[in-house]
This record gives C-alpha cells, structure tokens and sequence, in this order.
C-alpha cells in the first residue's frame, strides 16, 4: 500500500485550508427523503464469502469485504456522498485458473473537501484469458471444421459451444512437432498476469463537475500454451484432453500453435510477452447521479485521456481517448417510484503501439472496464470476444425494486434488472457507422445491501451463446 500512502500524502499538498468546509452541490445529488432516512450512521461492515460463475474463469470462491464510515446526519456531505470512507478487501480463485486480490480505498470528499482520493493495489492471474483477434476481422462469425479435421466441413455461425467441441478433437500435427496428433483446445486461449497499482484524485467544482488525475502502474505477464515444436517436454501446461475423431475417447494430447501466437509471428500485434504499462488518465466529467453506488436519478457524462510513454518506465508508447454517458431516470416518480431506466453509451479510440492485451482495458472514473464482451459490456458474448482500436458499446437496464426488508438490522433491497447491451469494434475512428453492431439480451437479480453493496446475478444470450455472471456492483 505504499502508492496509496504517497496519494494520501500528495493530496494533503493540495489542500488550501479555505476548501477544508463544505461546498455548495448541484441538488441533483442530494439522497431522496427515504433513502436519506434508512442511511446509517458512523461505521459498519458488509462482507460476504464470493461464489462468482463466469463461463471463461469458471466459478470463483473467495471472499470479500468492505469498511465503511459515513459519518454522522451534521456532516457537511451526509446528504449527497454515499459514505465518507470506504476501505475494501477480497481474494479469491476460480475453477478454471483465475485468481484476484485487492485491497482498496475510496474518500469521496477527504477530510471535507472538494477532492476525492481512490486507491488500489492489486494481483490477478488468468489461465483462460481470451483472445480471437484485433479490429473488425473478429466481428465475422466464428468457424471451425468438423471435429477439427483439416478435411472437415467448414462450419460458421454455429453456437459458442459447438465450436468448443469441435476444437477438443485432436488433429494431425504442424510441421515440426515430434508428436502425430495436436488439438486446438486452447487456440484462442493465454495466461495473463498482472500486478497493478492505482490511485486517483478528483475534485468536484461548479456544484457538479470533476477533474481527475490518475496515474496507474502494471507489471504485466503474459504467456501461451503452445507445445514448444521441436523438442519435447514433459511440462503438462503444454497438454490437454483431446477426442480421438473416431472413437471419441479422449487422452493427453500436445496443444497446437494458438491464434496469438499466429498472429504475432505474422507481426500483428504488439505485447506478445508482456511487459511494464505505466498509464498517466487525465479526465473531466459532470456528475448529477444522487446515489453514485445505485443512482435512481441523474447522469455522469465524462471524457478522458490516458498517455503511457517510455519516459515513465513503460516498454510501450501510445495513447487512448475515452469517453462515455451514463443515464439514470424514474420515469414515473410520483406513482412508481422504485422503478429506474438506467442506460449507457461509450467509445475508446487507442493509437500508438498499443500490446494487443491493451486494447480491453478502457479506464473510466468510476472504474475500469475490460474488454467488449464478458459481464461488463456485451453480456451474452465471451470476455474480450471483440477489441481493436476503436470500441463502442451500450446497455440499457429497467431497475425494478420490488422489495424491500430488514435482516438481523441489514436492510435488504431485491432489484429485478432486463437489459439490452450492444456494441461493436473498428480499425479506427474512420470507419465509424451504424452497421454491423452485435447485440445481446437477459435478466438480472440485483440484491442490494445497506445501499452501497450490491450483489448481482446476470444471465445473458446472444446469437453466439448464453452466459450466467454472479459478481459484486451495478456493471454501470
């Protein structure tokens, strides 16, 4: 935690004593009447054991957890803030080789000020990252041959699960391996590793504008499990069950050259083995949402720029320009008033030598959102089933709450969320148009907590498969 002590230390150069009371805030932000009602007082904990399904990570068992202070009804910010600190830890693995640790804290106006200061430092691991390709070439359907034969009828559009199934057969080998057979099990798949460390500062002025500052630091790892042709190892990473295409029985077979290895060998991307990424965001937006962690009214309009240069210690050179709408509206307040419309629009154009892994990773002020697929953009499609230089992508979510109740002095809200999400990538901002979008669709329970912790349950499908997400947090 040694960066979010130097980020509480700069803030403190920061703060000029006249902004040490409380400043005047758009209305829009202040809590409703009932809300304001059930928040509590001082401090509390929510914490809760983790059982997260995700079909690329497989399921995830941990735990995680979250202190929190909010202070007392005469403070300066009772009203508007969601709580005055929020200190956060979790950790855990999943099934298929995934793992995550974190520890985190959130101020949203430090000490009484304007400035909001957000830190992280974190660990992940991922055995079963995806990775189908760069630009608009990925948005064509997917296509395998039967049972993974060379000889085998071409097959397209078919669903996600079949293409699986037929990449778990094994095949004759590519020259130079000493083995007969190969599979494609693992084909579009890679083990990244990362160790990240963040901190942010912001600072509300003009009732309901923020600027931010966000310098993040990454040691990145990334690897294949490509059997290394012409030398044998007894190193199991390098192995899968593969189907015999007659018999269907199944043994330990070398795995075949994978589509990230392919494409760097052909020289089409960047970041192949990793490498240091040292982001500096800089960003502005205009926040009126009431309730940051489950707004029922409001909106965050933001723009941002994030630079990584060699001079501070990357192995890279580019630049990302993001910029996203989140909307939040009761269209019938006075009669319904737990009903909320919630919908989101945003685009990233990245150029430079930008390594193909940073392509999903697109910062925002509220956080960061990976890839366009997978639970935080296109529900119904694989995690990073779509990145290239430009992406855009939105979802539209009905929050019903239909109710509400105390448990052991906890209050409990149950949220029934549809959603429509869609999106697309380009290779750059030329390209830009209405055609060609992908689109998925579902339903979601949201089980909210003492207002700021909410559990969700997403299960998502679109015309490549169906998918079912259990996480922590609103995806917007």
């Amino acid at each position: 935690m040694i960066l979010l002590v130097l980020a509480i230390c700069f803030s403190f150069s920061l703060f000029a004593e006249d902004e040490k009371v409380a400043i005047e805030l758009s209305e829009s932000k202040r809590l409703s009447p009932d809300e304001l009602q059930e928040k509590r007082e001082g401090w509390y904990a929510t914490g809760l054991p983790v059982f997260s399904q995700d079909p690329v990570r497989g399921q995830g068992y941990g735990a995680r957890g979250y202190l929190y202070q909010n202070g007392n009804r005469k403070s300066p910010y009772f009203e508007f803030q969601p709580y005055m600190y929020r200190f956060g830890g979790q950790a855990y693995k999943t099934t298929n080789g995934a793992a995550y640790y974190e520890l985190t804290f959130d101020s949203p106006f430090l000490f009484d000020t304007a400035y909001r200061l957000k830190g992280s430092i974190n660990y992940s691991v991922n055995k079963n990252s995806q990775y189908f390709g760069i630009g608009t070439s990925t948005l064509h359907d997917l296509t395998y041959r039967d049972k993974n034969q060379p000889t085998g009828a071409l097959i397209s559009g078919s669903p996600f699960g079949d293409r699986e199934d037929a990449l778990s057969y094994r095949r004759p080998s590519d020259p130079g391996s000493p083995f007969p057979y190969q599979s494609n099990r693992e084909y579009n798949t890679y083990e990244f590793r990362s160790t990240t460390g963040t901190f942010s500062i912001d600072k509300t002025f003009a009732k309901a504008f923020r600027w931010i500052v966000a310098p993040e630091f990454s040691q990145n790892i990334i690897r294949t499990f490509d059997y290394p042709n012409g030398r044998v190892t007894n190193n199991q990473d390098y192995f899968t069950p593969a189907k015999d295409p007659n018999t269907g029985w199944a043994s330990s077979t070398p795995n075949g050259k994978s589509k990230l290895t392919q494409d760097y060998q052909k020289g089409l991307i960047n970041g192949f083995h990793g490498g240091n990424v040292n982001y500096l965001h800089l960003g502005l937006a205009y926040d009126t949402r009431d309730f940051e962690p489950d707004p029922d009214s409001g909106m965050l309009l933001e723009v941002n720029y994030s630079n990584v240069s060699r001079k501070s210690g990357s192995d890279f050179e580019f630049q990302k320009f993001f910029a996203q709408g989140k909307f939040f509206y009761m269209p019938f307040p006075k009669l319904f008033e737990e009903l909320v419309i919630a919908s989101r629009a945003a685009v990233q154009y990245a150029k430079g030598e930008v390594p193909f892994s940073e392509y999903r990773y697109m910062w925002s002020i509220d956080g960061a959102i990976n890839g366009l697929g997978g639970l935080q953009t296109l529900r119904g499609y694989r995690q990073e089933r779509f990145i290239g230089p430009m992406i855009g992508f939105g979802n539209v979510e009905i929050r019903w709450r239909f109710g509400t109740f105390k448990f052991w002095d906890q209050l409990v809200t149950l949220s029934l969320v549809p959603f429509y999400d869609f999106g697309r990538v380009w290779d750059g901002y030329h390209d830009i148009g209405t055609q060609g979008y992908k689109f998925s669709y579902g339903s979601g329970l949201r089980i909210i907590w003492n207002q700021a912790t909410v559990i969700l349950i997403d299960y998502g499908k679109s015309r490549e498969d169906s998918q079912l997400f259990i996480d922590v947090g609103h995806i917007f």
